[in-house]
């Protein structure tokens, strides 16, 4: 119950059209209208409704056109008090009021000016469709970090653990997942499929990665595969078909009744290339034969009509010559066996995309899909740490990618979640609303950034919210030149055009920046600061550091100058310095992370 104008007691009403009967009476006495919402993907509409029931005088009706619309419609009427998604994996800590008051269309506030109250004006709002359908992220490379944390939490990758990441997820209005696959398999270790239940529970569709057809997790296979067993032991089509269909068919009947998206085609084992040494033509072949055969199980096990069956084919690393083929070589993009599935695009796992459909194919069955990376495990450099992907560069590419008719899916490899917190939030934003974020609104990037940081620190005054805003883009805006894990001392030179000397104050003014901002932040902002802001910027201006008193020291021992000693106890200084930073994020907030400060970044 909240107290709106006129100190009026008015119940808040959630539910679902077609699944609710009070919201038909409401609608069939036109108290109600819902042309809006019924039969849309997602949408949701929260407005005021008068005597709604009997002895109800006012409710506040959130209406959702499916379960995921009414999830979003509650968690739009959370942000609108003051709760943003941050608020788990941030810390962000809302601020209290006395009163919330919900003033319909243009009501007056009467609310005595000795209560702190909240006033929330943008009522009636009905959402839109989201840009993108199926909008998410995949927690990934997720050891030694995020891995670490969970077992010391939570006890391992369990629906405990789970929970929160759905919360986000919905909180961000995403509505898909790809769960961390590492060293843990999403259908058993819930335990069992308890994961896999919360997540139909909570309107979550899962899926897995480029490497995980037939709804199983890449480590499934060590567990279950055997002699006596009906899969057999090898991970290869062309000795181990039956075998691998059993396997198949069994992660496809496990997850029936359970909303998902189904991966298929096949790569190698632990995202590797294909087994055996074939020509080109030979595995398209072999990768044709086996979603042929995929498609036959899915239509056993899951719907016998495929067209109402999400499917994708990831077309990454070593699939993406098969699906392009070459001169003398048809690949798999004129292959009517894809009709209907989601062809899921991939950049260069740097955040620059490859290929773009042309305009003939935009409009093809199953649409298109794209794989964004804010973090990266693997050839030539990985980078994992802390985010170092500029919001414009995401801007930009994710721009070309709509523009090009990749509309279908959007999802971002986020590592380890945390200290990618706010560059997520930015990429579903442009998914959920690619109207007010995307093409028609350039060099928007500074107001994403204000905006979060006001709602995430709503306690500090704009001076010190614009300096929070300042370290953000400053630190990211000094990883974006150079990855943190590429850094080496010979990046930035030492003498020439001062470089060195210039990248150095820049890192020292940053260190000292976000000090200052510590320092002055009100006690309610302190845990969200340390916990998404603090160590990211305090560490990579330590870092940066560093690497440019290593290349000053090289340099001026070869030129025989004494001063390369001084520079020697600097670097040891960093190293140390380093070090105690980690210790300290590893503490705070009662050891609420610990774990996610051990990730590689010194030449990694």
């Amino acid at each position: 119950i909240v107290e709106t104008v006129g100190e009026e007691e008015t119940v808040i009403f959630a539910a679902t059209v077609g699944h609710s009967s009070l919201l038909e009476e409401m609608e069939r006495q036109g108290r109600l209208d819902l042309a809006d919402v019924r039969g849309k993907w997602e949408v949701f509409s929260i407005q005021f409704v008068e005597k709604p029931a009997e002895g109800v005088e006012r409710a506040l009706v959130v209406a959702g056109s499916d379960k995921r619309g009414t999830i979003y419609g509650l968690f739009q009427l959370s942000e609108l008090i003051g709760v943003t998604p941050f608020v788990y994996f941030g810390d962000a800590a809302p601020e209290k009021y006395d009163r919330i008051q919900f003033i319909d269309g243009e009501g007056q506030s009467q609310t005595e000016s000795s209560v702190k109250t909240r006033m929330v004006t943008e009522l009636p709002m009905t959402s839109r469709e989201p840009s993108v359908k199926f909008r998410g992220f995949f927690i990934n490379d997720e050891w030694p970090c995020f891995g670490n944390w969970t077992f010391r939490h939570f006890g391992g990758f369990n629906a405990e653990m789970y929970d929160h990441v759905f919360e986000l997820l919905l909180r961000m209005k995403g509505n898909y997942l790809w769960p961390a696959m590492w060293t843990s398999s999403f259908f058993l270790d819930g335990p069992g499929m308890a994961s896999m239940d919360l997540a139909d529970a909570y309107g979550v569709i899962i899926g897995n990665s480029h490497h995980e057809p037939c709804m199983r997790a890449s480590e499934e296979w060590d567990k279950v595969k055997g002699e006596d067993t009906p899969y057999g032991t090898a991970w290869n089509y062309k000795v181990n078909k039956e075998g691998l269909l059993n396997y198949w068919a069994d992660g496809l009947k496990r997850s029936a009744g359970h909303e998902k998206f189904i991966t298929i085609g096949m790569r190698g084992e632990r995202d590797s290339a294909l087994e055996g040494q074939s020509s080109l033509a030979e595995n398209i072949e072999i990768l044709k034969d086996i979603i042929c055969e995929q498609k036959k199980l899915i239509q056993k096990y899951v719907n016998p009509d495929l067209s109402k069956v999400p499917m994708l084919l990831a077309v990454y690393k070593e699939v993406e010559d098969y699906y392009y083929g070459d001169k003398d070589t048809p690949g798999l993009k004129d292959w009517d066996g894809l009709d209907g599935v989601t062809v899921m695009l991939c950049e260069d796992n740097f955040g620059n995309i490859r290929f773009l459909p042309d305009e003939k194919r935009r409009e093809r069955v199953g649409g298109y899909g794209m794989y964004y990376h804010l973090d990266y495990h693997g050839s030539p450099i990985s980078y994992e740490w802390v985010g170092s992907t500029p919001l414009t560069r995401t801007w930009e590419q994710m721009t070309q990618a709509w523009e090009y008719g990749v509309r279908q899916m959007w999802i971002v490899n986020v590592g380890d979640l945390k200290f990618e917190e706010f560059f997520l939030g930015y990429f579903m934003k442009l998914a959920y609303d690619f109207e007010q974020w995307g093409t028609s609104a350039p060099n928007q990037t500074g107001r994403y950034t204000r905006e979060t940081v006001r709602a995430i620190f709503p306690q500090a005054d704009s001076t010190l919210q614009e300096r929070i805003a300042c370290v953000i883009e400053e630190y990211v805006r000094l990883n974006g030149l150079r990855r943190p894990e590429a850094l080496n001392d010979r990046i930035y030179h030492p003498a020439h055009y001062l470089e060195g000397r210039k990248m150095l104050q820049r890192a020292v003014r940053l260190e000292q920046e976000n000090e200052k901002v510590l320092s002055l932040l009100p006690a309610e902002c302190c845990d969200a600061y340390e916990s998404m802001i603090y160590y990211p910027a305090a560490g990579t201006a330590n870092l940066l550091q560093m690497h440019l008193y290593a290349g000053m020291n090289h340099l001026y021992a070869e030129q025989g100058k004494t001063a390369a000693n001084e520079l020697g106890t600097k670097i040891k200084e960093c190293i140390e310095k380093d070090r105690r930073l980690a210790e300290h994020f590893a503490r705070i907030l009662d050891g609420k992370w610990s774990g996610m400060e051990m990730a590689e970044h010194i030449g990694f």
